[in-house]
């Protein structure tokens, strides 16, 4: 059994949830680019499920301001309003499934889903987090990725 660093987590969650929508956007796409090689050996089964790449792919056929605005939407579930996906699809998925799915979309950043741009300076608060999660232990870093998904 791994042991878990609970204020690292505890601090990290926090300072995730305190962000703004774009920069909480930011820093899973900095971070999935970062460490995505070695989430799917730890919690994915290298297999997308079928509700998770049906909401990638619906997401990807979307144009790049659109997709922007359907990410926006899942980070936001208590927001209402007009969606340009399922947004209750999402909601529904487990925290295995949320993981897999941004991880999807993480594989296809700047190819078919929209990516951060290149003259986009993340907040000092956005930075903070990322620095903070630069943690030797992945495990505590999926964690992480499954508290605030």
């Amino acid at each position: 059994m791994t042991s878990t660093n609970i204020n690292f987590l505890e601090q990290s969650v926090s300072k995730f949830q305190s962000l703004d929508t774009d920069d909480r956007l930011t820093v899973l796409a900095l971070l999935y680019t970062e460490i995505g090689d070695e989430i799917p050996s730890l919690c994915l089964n290298n297999v997308p499920n079928e509700k998770t790449a049906n909401l990638v792919a619906q997401i990807q056929n979307l144009p790049q301001a659109e997709q922007l605005f359907a990410l926006r939407q899942l980070l936001n579930q208590d927001e209402v309003g007009e969606t340009a996906i399922p947004t209750e699809e999402y909601a529904a998925m487990n925290a295995d499934d949320k993981l897999g799915f941004w991880y999807q979309l993480a594989q296809n950043l700047g190819t078919s889903i929209i990516n951060v741009p290149d003259d986009y300076i993340p907040s000092e608060k956005a930075t903070e987090v990322v620095d903070l999660l630069h943690t030797p232990n992945i495990e505590d870093l999926v964690t992480f990725f499954k508290r605030v998904l």
